[in-house]
């Protein structure tokens, strides 16, 4: 027997008799060639975006995900990962529709990337082009359900280049709508979204205003129990809320 074997043996034997010694030895070599009945059992490998951690089929590193995977949860999301992180080319999509295609890195959107808004306010619009850290920075293309695009530079989500007459006409718009709600005593009405197809308004009165909000006291609450930004819709009560989201009524 080789010096290999003999060194393996002796190192097992530890006050054992030498046939025990030798059948200790035969199953390390055996251990080390096919692996242990534990490295054949399924590992636990974890996604560390938490809209991921239902489920996940891949390779595994470390108890992490890496390399291209399939993961699910809230979200889905089929790509590459490094570390249990997106990071790479992968799409990622929502239950609401939206979908992103294109370069993670750490986790976040980084690189290049196509996003497409599913149902809700901005249903049908998208942006294609550069990313930093989730936020669109860079040269980018955003496109409107109208028919309205802007191609040019963004910094930190922001649009930095000049905008389209559209983008100007919208602007003035909402200027003039924010002008008309911030009237101490203004009777205005929210028309709020239920599900995909339905709506119902409510309505109240200006009761407050500061330089980005206005405080509407509540008057007709509707029938569903709505709420905006989080907090309850209650008659008699102010709600603090974007004067955008309110128009002038009777």
């Amino acid at each position: 027997m080789g010096d290999g074997m003999t060194n393996t043996r002796f190192w097992w034997s530890d006050g054992l008799s030498s046939r025990e010694s030798m059948g200790w030895a035969l199953a390390a070599v055996f251990a080390l060639a096919v692996g242990t009945p534990r490295a054949f059992a399924a590992e636990n490998c974890k996604v560390l975006d938490p809209e991921l951690q239902g489920a996940y089929s891949g390779p595994c590193k470390n108890g992490l995900a890496e390399g291209t995977g399939i993961s699910s949860g809230i979200a889905d999301y089929s790509g590459q990962f490094k570390a249990g992180k997106k990071h790479g080319r992968g799409v990622k999509t929502w239950p609401n529709g939206d979908r992103y295609e294109g370069e993670f890195a750490d986790d976040f959107k980084h690189g290049t990337g196509k996003y497409v808004w599913g149902r809700g306010a901005w249903q049908g619009e998208s942006y294609e082009g550069a990313y930093r850290a989730d936020r669109r920075h860079g040269f980018g293309v955003y496109r409107w359900a109208s028919g309205d695009v802007y191609s040019g530079t963004w910094e930190n989500d922001v649009i930095t280049g000049p905008p389209t007459p559209m983008m100007a006409a919208r602007a003035t718009s909402e200027q003039e709508a924010r002008t008309a709600v911030k009237k101490i005593g203004q009777k205005v009405c929210r028309r709020m979204q239920m599900g995909i197809a339905n709506h119902e308004w409510i309505d109240g009165v200006v009761a407050a205003v500061n330089e980005a909000q206005v405080g509407v006291r509540i008057e007709n609450p509707g029938r569903y129990g709505h709420m905006i930004r989080g907090v309850g819709i209650r008659r008699g009560e102010v709600l603090w809320d974007d004067p955008t989201e309110w128009t002038p009524c009777l």
